[in-house]
């Protein structure tokens, strides 16, 4: 081994010990509230949280199929939601809808009719507080259930209006199907100089599941750890805790137990698809990434593209791309593919109040494929309306 790879595995270990301790630290600064979380959380909510949950039947009777759909209607109940259970409906998965904010009268009235129960909860513990609330509720009430969808409203779907997520998940007959899948690219991550193939991490224990939408299978609904899962679910008023122990939690738990898992957006050959587009297609692409909170990437990003008629490096653009779908996360970065290329059906909303480019891109994108209560709910999230 000469002297330059040496260099390079250096650098890669050093990278990565780099993230690891910029991880614990900021742990070790979150330990006390984790602490309390820990011990009071769930206490708190079950015994004290819990009395404020309201809990209305809907129309619609549920049986074998159920959505737990959650929502945190900030702008009031929108288009967008009546449009996703709709859909949800129509596929045949019975909607549980979980507010984490209180509705208004008229917006319970409107709901009742698209679902089989709605709860209305204190905001705690995020949408896993809220899943943890509807899931647990299915699992009691339904006891034929064989299919359970959690969704929630973070992204817009289907888009465009004929998208059909299920339609491509559920003939993977898998345990679990998720959307698509993140942190399974940190060993392509650790070496900077963007040298490593584009191979997934697949024992990575970071790899899981994004939890807008996830399609759980009948032998995971009859195997008594996944109430024990949902049960022992710590709550907390922490974002990243949540995300750890709640979307990384519930896929690992998944993963662990030896159930067959899938997503319906595998970018396992993402690279082989960028070695077929030109220039001016990578130019294109690499300018509608979306990156909401890197500013580092998007800096390059602009430099980049920022003169499209200049002769460009086409694959300084493709290892820009990968790395930037990478570290950004593809559900994020790659609507402008994967919603015309993939069928994906996704929109992630949190563009529109992260980064000014972001929300233009992202608006771009629903001028193109979205409808105008879309567009206009897209501009009231741009402009931090409430």
């Amino acid at each position: 081994m000469g002297l330059d790879s040496h260099a390079q595995t250096a650098g890669r270990w050093l990278t990565r010990l780099r993230d690891h301790l910029a991880w614990r630290w900021s742990r070790v600064r979150r330990l006390p509230g984790l602490l309390v979380n820990h011990c009071f959380g769930n206490l708190w909510h079950d015994h004290w949280l819990r009395r404020r949950v309201r809990t209305t039947a809907g129309a619609l009777t549920a049986e074998r199929r159920c959505a737990v759909y959650v929502m945190y209607p900030r702008l009031g109940l929108q288009e967008s939601h009546v449009s996703s259970l709709a859909y949800l409906a129509r596929k045949g998965y019975v909607p549980l809808v979980v507010s984490n904010l209180p509705l208004a009268p008229q917006e319970r009235e409107r709901l009742r009719p698209l679902c089989w129960r709605l709860v209305e909860r204190p905001n705690y513990g995020y949408d896993f507080g809220a899943y943890r609330e509807g899931v647990l509720m299915a699992l009691d009430e339904l006891p034929r259930l064989d299919r359970l969808l959690m969704a929630n409203d973070s992204a817009w779907f289907p888009v465009p209006a004929t998208a059909d997520w299920l339609a491509q998940a559920e003939p993977l007959d898998m345990d679990l199907v998720g959307a698509v899948s993140n942190d399974g690219w940190l060993d392509f991550l650790a070496d900077p100089g963007r040298g490593r193939p584009w191979v997934p991490d697949a024992g990575t224990p970071q790899l899981h599941y994004c939890s807008f939408a996830l399609l759980f299978g009948v032998r995971i609904l009859k195997d008594p750890g996944f109430r024990k899962f949902w049960q022992g679910l710590t709550l907390t008023a922490d974002k990243l805790e949540t995300i750890r122990r709640g979307e990384v939690g519930l896929s690992r738990w998944v993963i662990d137990r030896g159930y067959r898992h899938a997503e319906t957006l595998d970018i396992t050959r993402f690279d082989q698809h960028l070695e077929r587009m030109d220039a001016a297609q990578l130019r294109e692409l690499a300018a509608n990434l979306v990156i909401p909170e890197d500013t580092r990437l998007r800096q390059e990003q602009q430099a980049l593209t920022a003169h499209p008629g200049s002769a460009a490096d086409p694959q300084a653009l493709r290892r820009f791309i990968l790395w930037a779908t990478a570290a950004t996360g593809p559900a994020y970065a790659l609507p402008h593919w994967s919603l015309p290329e993939q069928g994906f059906g996704f929109l992630k909303k949190s563009p529109m109040w992260l980064s000014g480019p972001t929300a233009q891109i992202t608006e771009s994108l629903i001028e193109r494929y979205g409808d105008a209560p879309m567009l206009e709910e897209a501009r009231r999230l741009a402009r931090g309306d409430r």
